[in-house]
């Protein structure tokens, strides 16, 4: 570990010390739980072990999750059923937890880092407060991140009454989970509405991480999937430098636009966008706010860090 992080620039380790929360067993890697265990447990022993975050796991795989690390420390980010209908949803949430709570207790070696947590999609705008209020006891003083339905313009909808929900019931540690990706192309988030939640998020100093889309550094066009695919270094410094500036959205736009490598700079304890700088200890002190991506690879994104230079 020590190697790894002493062959990259300080303030590139900062930006992404345990920013990959690894969710090998689903798509589009969706590998049998058995293999991702493994994967996990190479990664967190090995010189990649500072990169990653968490294993993220369905709470209803966890009986067959076994020992998950053996004797070694490990965290875990957990996900409850979806359901559309809040009265189901709140049922078997209930049902998830008391699940989880059981694996945990019997596995001191594991520490939950997170819950990740969807949002019913039948829910209504004035429904959220409500459907916090219920969901807060069940859940305990464990760390939350929701994930709102789907479609963009509904979504900014839902995120204002959400974000008015966590401040009524004082969820000061609760957090947004935003989806960059997916099977299908209308999966993929338009840049200007990602900047939209950055900057909205940043004004309510609510903590964010992300999902899905994200196994490439830099904002690039998939030919074999027809759509610009986001950038995890995009993301996350879009993220910081909106906090550490008090950027506006199209100014945050521009960078999750950005496609140049060397537009980006990472030397010593200094991380530049263009001629924007951001020093490692601001960045240090940001992650607590832009938190990490979950990725079903750990493999791609190193190797693509590799190919630009920034790690060797």
């Amino acid at each position: 570990m020590i190697a790894q992080l002493n062959s990259i620039a300080p303030v590139l380790a900062r930006l992404l010390s345990g920013s990959i929360d690894y969710a090998g067993v689903f798509p589009p890697a969706g590998l049998p739980l058995s293999q991702a265990l493994a994967s996990f447990n190479r990664y967190i022993n090995g010189p990649e072990s500072w990169i990653v975050g968490s294993i993220v796991l369905p709470i209803n795989l966890l009986p067959e999750a076994g020992d998950l690390t053996g004797s070694t420390p490990a965290r875990l980010t957990a996900i409850p059923r979806r359901a559309d209908e809040p009265e189901i949803w709140l049922g078997r949430l209930q049902e998830d937890l008391d699940q989880l709570q059981s694996f945990l207790s019997e596995r001191p070696q594991v520490s939950l880092q997170a819950l990740e947590i969807a949002v019913p999609g039948a829910v209504k705008e004035a429904e959220i407060a409500t459907l916090l209020e219920q969901m807060a006891p069940l859940v305990g003083g464990r760390r939350v991140f929701l994930e709102l339905p789907a479609g963009e313009d509904l979504f900014l909808q839902r995120l204002g009454a959400t974000l008015s929900a966590l401040e009524q019931h004082r969820l000061r540690d609760w957090g947004l989970k935003l989806r960059m990706g997916g099977l299908t192309t209308n999966a993929f988030p338009s840049t200007a509405f990602v900047a939209e939640v950055l900057a909205t998020v940043r004004d309510h100093a609510v903590p964010i991480k992300f999902t899905a889309g994200l196994h490439h550094p830099l904002r690039h066009w998939n030919r074999d999937s027809g759509v610009w695919m986001h950038g995890f270094i995009n993301v996350l410094m879009a993220g910081l430098f909106a906090h550490a500036y008090r950027l506006p959205p199209k100014n945050i736009e521009a960078i999750l636009s950005e496609e140049r490598g060397e537009n980006f700079a990472f030397e010593d304890n200094v991380a530049r966008w263009l001629d924007l700088p951001l020093r490692g200890e601001v960045i240090e002190s940001l992650r607590r706010l832009v938190v990490s991506f979950g990725s079903c690879s750990v493999d791609e994104p190193l190797g693509d860090l590799r190919g630009l230079g920034w790690v060797l």
